[in-house]
């Protein structure tokens, strides 16, 4: 007897056919579809067979959803809209940017005749490189805007969620996860909510305490809604839903205001997230697959000044321009003790930061992280074989060293520029990363904040793509200050219009 497993198909109804299949006798090799491309983190897979189905064997354990290294993921398998059908419902959150999966189909789905079929199939999707920030099902209630109280948040405060949606009897159900620094991933999600919860009023209020270390905890919020008194449409390992909803919140022990300035930009915050917005212009490397394009939400969350204006998240602010003499080549050569190279030359990042109005405690961390404490060939010299010679060659700060041969291009690029001791590779590359930047008279990017996101004109003239790329550097750079005497930093913070 003859059957045909009639298709695996997406929810655009774009079918993917098979040949047929003799469902009485057993085969080990697997069938394998076309593989699909660019698929949304929210994807339903439906996939229908030509006989209806005994839902008994439709369950997780004959249809599964594994990575691209074989590794099951936590999809949700469940009855179709018809007796031919199975769907597949994403992960918590959705599927993870770039990265592929596979829909597996066993051999022990079976029809109601009790006949199964006698070879299994599997198809690969890779998921869009861009983050989302929610699901976009139709036909269902949709979280339609979320802003909570306090952003960010103050350690052991309450948070209020002001939260609407496209229907008048919506509910929410809201989970939390804190960003665990150690392992740099999220923890699992937690529910907050007593089970789905009506906002009264447009709010929430949680009774639960949102809790910070001393360096300040990133959240991620994932909310659910669905119709009152209805079954959500879709589900997953947490709950049943129509649709979700993620945004991120920042919790600091405080708010630390000194030595502060303000700069306004007539740029508005919702027109700069916009611009950053833009394909190419903000990634991420949060979810585990490398670069991708960041989302609305997370580049909000990046780019509200507010979200760190605790002790240390203001170091993203510190002005990288000389402000003053307070640090002085003491202090500099207490830092550069013991690395390598750089030791003992604190008067020569001094005289450099000075003549190009650059904050020496930047210019030495920028050095200690290009030279790797000063160990690299390049700022150890490498003999370069030129029109005026054979020349030992410093290079202090990776210029000119591409990806393709570092050791090699900034070698060359240093002998041209002239840098035969230290010194001079110091002095001549404290100008090179003065002009493009801090002393830029066009966009004067004079803090690391600015660099990146450039308030005065978003999304051009950026140092970095990654959004987090400010406050990355940060931990390096305080804990430079810290080794100062009487360091006296100005920290100068935008405010959009």
């Amino acid at each position: 007897m003859k059957k045909s497993f009639a298709a695996l198909m997406l929810a655009t109804f774009f079918t993917l056919t098979t040949s047929n299949y003799n469902i009485s006798h057993a085969a080990t090799s697997v069938k394998e579809f076309q593989s699909q491309t660019t698929i949304s983190q929210d994807k339903v897979w439906t996939v229908k067979f030509n006989f209806n189905l005994n839902e008994e064997t439709i369950n997780n354990s004959n249809i599964t959803v594994t990575d691209d290294k074989g590794a099951a993921v936590q999809a949700t398998v469940m009855p179709g809209d018809t007796a031919n059908t199975i769907k597949v419902l994403p992960k918590v959150e959705g599927y993870t940017p770039a990265k592929s999966y596979y829909v597996n189909v066993s051999t022990e789905v079976e029809s109601l005749g009790g006949k199964k079929l006698n070879q299994p199939v599997k198809m690969k999707f890779t998921i869009t490189p861009r983050f989302s920030d929610g699901s976009a099902y139709v036909n269902g209630a949709e979280v339609r805007t979320l802003k909570m109280q306090y952003e960010p948040i103050i350690s052991n405060q309450y948070q209020t969620f002001n939260l609407s949606s496209n229907v008048d009897n919506a509910q929410y159900k809201i989970y939390v996860s804190r960003y665990n620094k150690k392992l740099w991933k999220y923890e699992d999600f937690q529910e907050w909510t007593n089970g789905y919860t009506t906002a009264s009023l447009g709010k929430i209020t949680i009774n639960k305490r949102f809790t910070s270390d001393e360096n300040g905890d990133k959240y991620k919020i994932l909310v659910y809604v669905k119709r009152s008194n209805a079954k959500g449409n879709y589900k997953d390992i947490n709950t049943d839903y129509d649709n979700y909803y993620i945004d991120y919140l920042r919790c600091i022990n405080s708010i630390s205001n000194t030595d502060i300035v303000n700069k306004s930009y007539v740029t508005t915050f919702v027109d700069a997230i916009s611009k950053q917005a833009k394909p190419g212009v903000s990634t991420t490397s949060e979810g585990g697959s490398g670069w991708v394009g960041a989302s609305y939400n997370q580049i909000k969350y990046h780019l509200n000044p507010k979200n760190f204006m605790d002790q240390d998240g203001k170091y993203a602010f510190m002005k990288l321009s000389y402000t003053n003499d307070s640090i002085t080549v003491e202090d500099l050569n207490n830092i550069l003790m013991g690395r390598g190279i750089l030791a003992g030359k604190g008067q020569a990042f001094f005289d450099a930061a000075k003549t190009n109005n650059i904050n020496p405690i930047y210019l030495v961390s920028h050095a200690l992280l290009e030279t790797g404490n000063g160990s690299s060939k390049l700022a150890n010299g490498i003999e370069v074989d030129g029109d005026n010679g054979k020349k030992l060659v410093y290079n202090m700060f990776g210029i000119g060293a591409l990806d393709s041969n570092p050791d090699e291009l900034g070698s060359r690029y240093a002998y041209v520029q002239g840098w035969f001791t230290p010194e001079d590779a110091i002095k001549g590359g404290a100008k090179f990363i003065g002009s493009g930047y801090i002393n830029n008279t066009t966009n004067n990017q004079d803090t690391l904040y600015k660099m990146k996101f450039n308030p005065g004109a978003p999304a051009t003239h950026q140092y970095a793509t990654d959004i987090n790329w400010p406050y990355a550097q940060i931990r390096n750079i305080m804990n430079l200050v810290l080794q100062c005497k009487d360091p006296k930093i100005t920290f100068e913070v935008p405010v959009y219009k």
